[in-house]
């Protein structure tokens, strides 16, 4: 009721209903992030909890790329791969404590992401658990220039470059929430994610909308994103993607002795893509 209340207009987003802008100008609401200050609900992320001893080494046989080597406190993006090397899914993962790892999916992916783990898991035998809390914490992210003002002046943390720096998760009280501050994003510009108890997560939406944060929507999000060269799983890759044919040639970690998808991924490595993600600027774009 909160985003309708402001205008936006709703549409589905996998089992959720999203909005997509909330003026008829997407770009200009896009603009406003460049310029000042956006918020965007992203609630409808999948947010697992991954805990026990074995938890790195599960995530790095999951993964292409390694988790068992992040320090306590950081963040590490990463591309969820199947079997055959496909591109899946893709988010982030901090690791909270020695033995505890927080994972964000997509919203599209989350049940989807759940299930794989707890397949893997049964396969395996890891000394790790799952935890599914998706539901329990309402998340937003906050971007823009003027991003880190408005945080510093709702929180006793320092929001400093040098207090949160880039791909840092440190806990902290934001408005009198407690929240898991992320400092990442994917709109290129100066970016958090704050995820809090999702009772509270209205009371934090209004919050920063008073200080001064403009609501923007999905697709304004995607022309960032589009902007900024990162892909949207889904939209830009298909049911044959895979990371070398994706651009992401810097993710997998090939000296790795196996993670799903490996085989697959070498045998790309090893023959070259036939087809190739890219970035362009149209000459004469049609309007």
């Amino acid at each position: 009721h909160r985003h309708k209340d402001m205008g936006a207009r709703v549409f589905w987003t996998g089992a959720w209903r999203r909005p997509h802008s909330y003026t008829p100008d997407a770009q200009a609401e896009a603009q406003r992030v460049h310029e000042s200050i956006g918020i965007i609900d992203v609630s409808t992320l999948g947010k697992i909890l991954v805990e026990g001893p074995d938890a790195g080494a599960f995530l790095d046989r999951l993964y292409p790329n390694r988790f068992s080597d992040l320090k306590p406190g950081r963040i590490r993006y990463s591309v969820l791969t199947t079997d055959g090397g496909r591109i899946m899914d893709d988010g982030t993962i901090g690791r909270l404590g020695d033995e505890l790892y927080y994972v964000t999916t997509t919203t599209t992916g989350a049940g989807r992401v759940l299930a794989w783990f707890e397949w893997w898991n049964a396969v395996w035998g890891m000394d790790v658990e799952i935890l599914d809390v998706s539901g329990a914490l309402a998340a937003v992210n906050l971007a823009g220039p003027r991003a880190r003002e408005a945080l510093g002046a709702l929180t006793d943390m320092d929001v400093s470059n040098e207090g949160i720096s880039y791909l840092d998760a440190k806990q902290g009280v934001v408005a009198g929430v407690p929240c898991l501050v992320l400092r990442i994003g994917f709109v290129g510009e100066l970016g958090y994610e704050l995820h809090c108890p999702s009772p509270a997560g209205e009371h934090l939406w209004d919050t920063l909308v008073a200080a001064g944060a403009r609501p923007f929507g999905l697709e304004p999000q995607r022309i960032l994103r589009l902007e900024k060269q990162h892909i949207l799983v889904g939209q830009d890759t298909d049911s044959e993607s895979n990371l070398l044919s994706a651009g992401l040639d810097w993710l997998p970690k090939l000296d790795k002795d196996d993670f799903v998808g490996k085989w697959a991924t070498d045998l790309v490595a090893e023959h070259g893509v036939r087809e190739r993600l890219v970035g362009f600027v149209m000459r004469n774009p049609v309007l």
